[in-house]
């Protein structure tokens, strides 16, 4: 059933329509082959985005310059990389590297939803992550948009109530009157404590605890829609 009052919803797409963990993953698991190299992918990718939203911390404080994500991955990627050893990468390969969260997957069903959801309401993504990695992905992925906002363009980076405050104003829109959609309950409270309606999407690995420090894990109780599944969100929002 459509949510009264609500005409347009913006989507976190790291993590909730893009899995950035599979993506980073199978290609340091790649290169470690390459190499005949002993890596733990997994933890290498928990490092890099852990990393790269310690540094965002710094920029929203003023400690480091601005800089968009691409820049703040790069920047945390030798340190990673020293860290877990055994990886041999040039400059230039490290700088491909970094390219690998421009080509990740949407979770499946992700696509076919968002697009029955854009037949109801306008749907926009709303994201930390940098305007071309949020372009790149939904093109390799088919996936298409009313719009695209990404944080670097704005005054202010979720889960600030101000980026959540500016987006709807820049769809012509009350705060209550749009509907984050995210699979972290601390984007959700974000978004919740701006004024917007919001919607819990689970997605199996991604909803997992992981970063307790960075992402504590809200109630589902807090928010309007929960949703156990992409099919289920469609079901609930039209």
């Amino acid at each position: 059933m459509k949510i009264p009052d609500v005409k347009a919803l913006t989507f976190d797409v790291g993590g909730t329509v893009f899995d950035w963990r599979g993506a980073i993953e199978s290609e340091v698991q790649r290169l470690s082959d390459e190499q005949g190299a002993d890596v733990d992918a997994r933890q290498f990718a928990t490092d890099w985005r852990i990393r790269m939203f310690e540094d965002l911390a710094l920029v929203k404080s003023g400690e480091l310059p601005p800089m968009n994500a691409d820049a703040l991955h790069r920047r945390v990627l030798d340190e990673v990389i020293d860290k877990l050893g055994s990886l041999e990468l040039s400059v230039s390969e490290r700088d491909e590297l970094n390219q690998i969260w421009h080509r990740m997957k949407a979770w499946p069903g992700a696509v076919d939803a968002i697009h029955k959801l854009r037949e109801a309401y306008t749907t926009t993504v709303l994201t930390v992550l940098s305007y071309a990695i949020a372009v790149d992905c939904s093109k390799f992925n088919d996936l298409s948009w009313d719009g695209i906002m990404s944080c670097e363009f704005m005054d202010h980076y979720k889960i600030d109530p101000q980026a959540y405050q500016q987006g709807a104003k820049l769809l012509g829109h009350r705060p209550d009157e749009v509907m984050m959609v995210a699979t972290h309950t601390v984007d959700l409270m974000g978004a919740k404590n701006a004024g917007l309606k919001t919607a819990y999407i689970h997605t199996e690995d991604e909803s997992l605890n992981v970063f307790p420090t960075l992402e504590p894990v809200h109630s589902l109780n807090e928010f309007d829609v929960n949703a156990s599944s992409w099919g289920e969100l469609v079901e609930q929002l039209t």
